[in-house]
């Protein structure tokens, strides 16, 4: 992708992550893969103690819109450069599906925020094991229904919706595209995937997963424990909503902006996605993060993030209002005609 304005050094950003990793090799982190699952969820958690302040945006909101088996969270940024109606970004946390929430992206996101001038909408979801797939992906796409039926309430254009996630809510995020276009439901003018996992971890044969086993804090054990909890079934893994990038055709899809980490074992399968998307002719940029890590989202002081953003921030201001704003849906067999 060609830079928009004057980028770090790629070397910036690998040393950047080789300090973050002594961090946590001093700190003893201990590896995700062998941590249970409260533990787990203690961990993730610890990454907030490492984000830094808290950069001001004109208004923080929490509250709830309905799910399929309860209400779920929402918190929603609005910029502080406030001109006219913006896009609505509908974001999803990551945590491998079991761990994180929307305090987990509270600080990335108010940078987003007033970096793109875009409404964010940070929605949680339930989380595996206790919700295994499709709960979440259910979830998504009701937060995500929900919230574009209130943009214009939120002083957004419901025509430039936007659905976002990184790690497990990038995963979550573009199996939320794909249901809302058999669904018939919003049209996203824009889909924004960073680092996501797309297909099962145990089925996986990317160079990537070889390359980047270990070593870099997301590894390839760590991603199978992770698909386990949230869908143990090998065969159900396999459904383009678990797995979006097991889908035969991506026709009808969202434009995408898929950002992708050098040391990262998804680099791929990610990179794969954008392919099979501008293969089926949805627009598709692809930005792979030199020196960057899994993790680099949830840490803005990175320069990693600082890249991904500037990234992110002319996909969102370049991204042009869908027309119409739902998709018609697809015709199911044996569907009155």
């Amino acid at each position: 992708m060609t830079p928009h304005q004057e980028e770090p050094p790629p070397s910036q950003s690998q040393a950047d992550s080789e300090s973050l990793l002594n961090t946590l090799r001093e700190q003893r982190f201990p590896p995700l893969e062998s941590a249970d699952v409260p533990e787990l969820r203690l961990l993730v958690g610890r990454l907030r103690q490492a984000q830094g302040p808290a950069e001001p945006v004109a208004h923080v909101l929490d509250t709830f819109v309905p799910g399929p088996a309860g209400m779920l969270p929402v918190r929603v940024y609005q910029p502080e450069q406030r001109s006219g109606p913006r896009p609505l970004l509908v974001f999803f946390h990551g945590g491998g599906w079991a761990a994180g929430d929307v305090d987990l992206v509270d600080r990335p996101l108010r940078r987003l925020a007033n970096a793109t001038g875009a409404v964010v909408a940070s929605a949680g979801y339930r989380l595996a094991p206790e919700t295994q797939f499709p709960g979440p992906v259910h979830d998504a796409y009701a937060a995500l229904c929900a919230l574009a039926a209130r943009a214009a309430a939120l002083g957004a254009d419901p025509g430039r919706l936007i659905v976002a996630g990184e790690s497990a809510g990038a995963n979550l995020a573009a199996a939320a595209c794909r249901m809302s276009y058999e669904e018939g439901g919003p049209r996203p003018a824009l889909q924004i995937l960073i680092c996501p996992p797309l297909a099962p971890a145990r089925h996986t044969h990317f160079a990537s997963y070889r390359e980047k086993a270990e070593g870099y804090l997301n590894t390839r054990a760590a991603m199978e424990r992770f698909w386990d909890l949230y869908v143990p079934d090998a065969e159900v893994a396999r459904s383009p909503l678990a797995a979006p990038l097991l889908a035969d055709d991506f026709s009808g899809l969202p434009p995408a902006l898929v950002l992708t980490a050098e040391h990262d074992p998804l680099r791929d399968e990610a990179e794969e996605y954008a392919r099979r998307l501008e293969r089926d002719q949805v627009p598709a940029t692809l930005s792979r993060i030199p020196g960057a890590l899994h993790i680099f989202f949830l840490l803005p002081h990175l320069t990693a993030f600082q890249m991904a953003l500037r990234d992110i921030e002319h996909a969102v201001r370049s991204c042009p209002p869908t027309a119409p704003r739902t998709y018609p849906g697809l015709r199911r067999p044996g569907a009155a005609s």
